[in-house]
């Protein structure tokens, strides 16, 4: 719970198949870890066709993803991107992400995972039949946390492992040395843990470094910051959790370029 322009902020958690809570000195919990691959609050595909129309037109995307955990939401956008886009991937690779753990750039730069059945179905369905091409099963370690069943045990594939770069960093003060142009921040998931300080330096810094070639991605337990971000500047997009800098004000959006999510998720033959 954080308190944030006087309101507190008591968001649920989205538990994943990664737990893992970090204490402070103080017992106190600092964050938690806990992710999920292909976590449902980002309709990947959409994302992709998104990032693929804005920047058409860039030759280089920087993509960066910032509080990564183990790795698994990494390895899910790359998959998508490079299975929905194929070559024309190439210009947003390879993926930066990074953490404050490195317990978890540990997990992330192994690239094992236990998933369920449902993580299974979801990814299979984005990825259009071809999940196994991007995670390899290998016996299952099996699972004694009871949040957990019918679980299988997969591995990264080495050519989707060699396309992201992860390494230990600090989002604040990352940002303050980053050229955000033409630049995609996966910033998700995390907000909540910050102090009200450290959130409202952060939302201020993008802000002032941002401009229309900058995309901003959250996550639903970041939705308390939303407010944030609008009164910075930020307009989130008819991609649920994405945001941007309008060029000049919301009423320019050229609303045809956006996909809107399928009532059927798994109506995905585009």
């Amino acid at each position: 719970m954080i308190t944030l322009n006087t309101v507190k902020l008591n968001v649920p958690v989205s538990f994943g198949v990664y737990f893992h809570e970090v204490k402070d000195a103080d017992d106190n919990l600092a964050y938690r870890g806990d992710t999920r691959i292909f976590r449902d609050d980002l309709y990947y595909p959409e994302v992709v066709d998104f990032l693929n129309n804005k920047y058409k037109n860039v030759p280089k995307v920087n993509v960066v993803m910032h509080a990564c955990s183990d790795g698994e939401e990494s390895y899910s956008f790359l998959s998508v991107l490079i299975n929905r886009l194929k070559d024309k991937a190439a210009k947003f690779l390879p993926l930066r992400a990074k953490d404050i753990d490195l317990n978890h750039l540990k997990l992330a730069k192994r690239g094992v995972y236990n998933i369920t059945n449902s993580e299974y179905e979801l990814g299979n369905a984005y990825l259009k039949g071809d999940f196994y091409n991007y995670f390899e099963p290998i016996p299952s370690r099996g699972s004694n946390d009871p949040r957990l069943k019918y679980t299988k045990t997969v591995k990264v594939e080495h050519s989707l492992k060699s396309l992201v770069n992860f390494e230990q960093g600090d989002i604040v003060e990352d940002i303050k040395n980053m050229d955000l142009k033409n630049t995609v921040l996966f910033a998700r998931n995390f907000w909540p843990y910050l102090s009200s300080d450290r959130i409202r330096e952060l939302a201020d810094l993008l802000s002032k470094k941002a401009d229309s070639s900058f995309t901003l991605i959250i996550g639903d337990y970041d939705s308390a910051v939303a407010d944030l971000l609008r009164n910075n500047g930020f307009v989130e997009t008819l991609v649920e959790n994405v945001f941007e800098k309008p060029r000049n004000s919301f009423h320019d959006y050229d609303v045809n370029k956006y996909l809107f999510r399928p009532l059927n998720i798994f109506n995905l033959d585009q």
